[in-house]
């Protein structure tokens, strides 16, 4: 009976070994299965308020979190206010999954746990790529075709993706050594790959401005190499690739065109409605209503995070957002000022993550995404978990 007890017991503890590798699975199941990431985070949900319950308080998290917290009041408030209220409402749903952050910090509480929850990730954003190359390869590389994995849109595929490979990019640098160095080498290669597959740019321009600043950082006569790096690169591109990356600069592209027409609808919106916006997940509805004359195509939302959140929810919950991502950076840039080794590099990675991340939302409304939240608050969490220690000032069992 108390065997039974302990397991059960064990089921609803958050910090047990059990339910380190739900949140494992969760992870794993990101670039695969939505569905199946659900079924996980629902879990972990019911353990976290398990454990706010039996400990009589909220879990510990960094400093950036209370401003997604006043971004969360601001949308509520924006939702009261919203053109179609109940699709605002059943976006809202969309706030549990800042829960994510408290439940990482909690989940992965070792060296041991973290060093599994990289691999984890890294494994599936190998599965998800070789997945699209083997699909690219059968069914040709196409605008008409876009490369998708198992995730519902390329954006998403690919932003996934983009995530992982400038993280591992960067911790590519710091380890020395050498057979983990190829196995690293080797599978972002096969990332890069899926994602110039994938044909979308955002990512690509993402990655591009990130991945550089980094080798500046880093070390700036790195970049004697990149270029050469690059120019080769090109010259290996399919053509169906090349073409789409000589269309970033095109003007004449007509999906840059709409890109304008998208920017110029935003700010009709924002007019209008300043101080709420139009609410949650309503652009979409009132897009035809506000778009210039000569704009052709209708779309649901605004290609660019910050004209986006300005629209749908109002000045409020934008400088709320904002006020998160800067301190997002501040704290980021603390931790990597005071700290060293490994710890050093998993924040000097999530640093160059995140701003790969901001880069491609400049021209994509990344944050409205899912899946792209569900990583985006993993890297977010692991610079800041505290690692247990026993009284030697080692770590706990459950942490070796």
């Amino acid at each position: 009976m108390k065997e039974k007890f302990n397991r059960i017991k064990q089921a609803v503890d958050i910090t047990s070994e059990f339910s380190f590798y739900m949140a494992m699975a969760f992870l794993f199941l990101i670039n695969l299965s939505i569905a199946g990431c659900y079924l996980f985070f629902n879990i972990l949900v019911l353990q976290l308020i398990y454990f706010s319950i039996k400990n009589k308080k909220w879990p510990e998290v960094p400093g950036y979190y209370k401003y997604f917290l006043v971004y969360i009041l601001f949308s509520l408030i924006s939702t009261v206010f919203a053109i179609d209220k109940l699709a605002s409402l059943k976006d809202n749903k969309e706030f549990f999954i800042f829960l994510l952050i408290p439940i990482f910090l909690l989940a992965i509480d070792s060296r041991k746990r973290l060093e599994i929850s990289l691999i984890t990730v890294l494994a599936s954003a190998v599965l998800s790529a070789l997945l699209g190359i083997v699909i690219s390869f059968n069914k040709g590389i196409s605008l008409d075709f876009r490369l998708k994995g198992l995730t519902s849109h390329w954006m998403t595929y690919s932003g996934l993706l983009m995530f992982v490979f400038i993280f591992f990019f960067v911790y590519l640098f710091y380890e020395k050594r050498w057979k983990i160095k190829l196995i690293l080498a080797g599978a972002l290669l096969i990332i890069l790959i899926a994602i110039l597959l994938s044909l979308t740019r955002s990512v690509w321009v993402g990655i591009f401005i990130a991945a550089g600043i980094f080798m500046i950082y880093y070390k700036p006569k790195i970049l004697y190499a990149a270029v050469p790096a690059v120019v080769l690169l090109v010259f290996l591109l399919p053509a169906s690739v090349m073409d789409r990356v000589v269309s970033i600069i095109d003007m004449n592209n007509e999906t840059n065109r709409d890109r304008l027409y998208m920017y110029k609808t935003g700010i009709n919106i924002i007019k209008d409605h300043p101080l709420t916006g139009v609410g949650a997940d309503n652009v979409g509805s009132v897009y035809d209503s506000y778009k210039p004359a000569e704009a052709k195509l209708s779309n649901p939302h605004l290609h660019n995070n910050f004209l986006m959140e300005l629209a749908e929810r109002g000045i409020f919950a934008l400088l709320a957002l904002v006020a998160a991502f800067i301190f997002i950076f501040i704290h980021l840039v603390h931790k990597i000022k005071n700290s060293i080794d490994f710890d050093k590099v998993v924040a000097v990675g999530v640093l160059f993550a995140f701003t790969g991340f901001i880069i491609a939302g400049m021209f994509e409304y990344n944050f409205g995404d899912t899946e792209i939240k569900f990583i985006l608050f993993y890297f977010l969490s692991i610079p800041f978990i505290k690692i247990k220690m026993n009284n030697t000032g080692r770590e706990t069992e459950t942490g070796k």
